[in-house]
């Protein structure tokens, strides 16, 4: 019996100083590693540096800051690489815009050439019509078969371009990392 009160008294004191200690895995390494699990690694930080901060020595908490580390610089490469591609799209939308605005240009200095052509093709008839007295002059509300084909021609190309421009730009579809 005297053996067996030492080792109860020391088992005594031993339960009440381990009670006494906190429990570093369930105030600090539990609550950041399920945080780390659900993706919020900046509270997951916070809870892992105030446990360092008390439990400097501590493996698992090390460890466990080791890993949101790796997964912030990770999570900042994705976000840098969703930037560039977002500024690529820009100037790809910009450029083709740009394209088109030239195109359109293109199309409105030939459809001036040919108007200016008709034009002076217009008055060299009207001066024939002078010195040929069976012609007769044209009225103002009539049209050649080729002006109205010219002018439905316009109309389709500037129908054509509002289509292009009000067109939504679909986005490049987003790289989603698995969660399980």
């Amino acid at each position: 019996m005297k053996k067996l009160l030492p080792i109860f008294i020391f088992s005594t004191f031993a339960v009440q100083s381990m009670a006494n200690e906190p429990d570093i895995d369930a105030a600090y390494f539990h609550p950041a590693a399920s945080l780390y699990i659900q993706g919020d690694l900046n509270q997951a930080s916070n809870i892992v540096a105030r446990g360092l901060s008390e439990f400097p020595d501590d493996a698992k908490l090390k460890k466990l800051e080791e890993l949101l580390k790796k997964q912030q610089e990770q999570q900042n490469n994705q976000d840098q690489d969703q930037n560039q591609d977002q500024q690529d799209q820009n100037q790809d939308q910009q450029d083709q815009n740009q394209d088109q605005q030239d195109k359109n240009q293109d199309q409105n200095q030939d459809q001036q050439q040919n108007d200016q052509n008709q034009s002076d093709e217009s008055q060299q008839d009207t001066r024939n019509a002078g010195s040929d007295q069976q012609s007769q002059p044209q009225r103002a509300e009539e049209m050649s078969a080729d002006e109205a084909q010219q002018l439905m021609d316009a109309m389709k190309q500037e129908e054509k371009n509002e289509r292009l421009r009000l067109h939504p730009v679909l986005g490049a579809p987003v790289r989603v990392d698995k969660d399980w």
